[in-house]
């Protein structure tokens, strides 16, 4: 069973009335084992893929066709080529298969996904919105967040 607690100053609290039911469970005295995980900020999240809208709505028309990339999937799986993070094997006759890593919330911590995040500003501004300045790209994912 998990339950989603704060961290307070005499411990760890049920965050809502379900994880209350669920902590009711549990007898006073047993001892039980307890993973920590802190989850993945969804505004985060929501943040990174505004920043690949972004990206893809300013990508130049020959690098785009230069890569194919047409579509959020497309850019995202070339960004995690870019940024080798994927994972070759070699099939039965010899072929090589890329198989792209997940950047799911079951996956990826919220600071291995900040570090991702990151790495991608760093990448788009190098290969994808050449002359770019990061400040302004940040503020425009910025900008581009409020919006909706």
């Amino acid at each position: 069973m998990d339950i989603y607690c704060r961290v307070t100053e005499t411990g760890l609290v049920p965050l809502d009335d379900m994880d209350w039911e669920l902590k009711k469970h549990l007898k006073v005295g047993t001892d039980v084992r307890v993973r920590i995980s802190q989850p993945r900020n969804i505004k985060f999240h929501h943040k990174f893929f505004a920043l690949l809208q972004l990206t893809l709505d300013n990508l130049p028309e020959r690098l785009q066709a230069e890569r194919n990339i047409y579509s959020i999937e497309a850019l995202l799986a070339s960004l995690k080529i870019d940024l080798g993070y994927f994972t070759t094997y070699k099939i039965g006759d010899g072929r090589e298969v890329v198989k792209l890593r997940s950047i799911s919330f079951a996956k990826m911590s919220q600071q291995d996904f900040e570090r991702f995040y990151d790495l991608s500003i760093t990448c788009i501004l190098n290969l994808y919105l050449r002359g770019t300045n990061r400040k302004d790209l940040e503020q425009e994912v910025e900008a581009f967040i409020n919006i909706r």
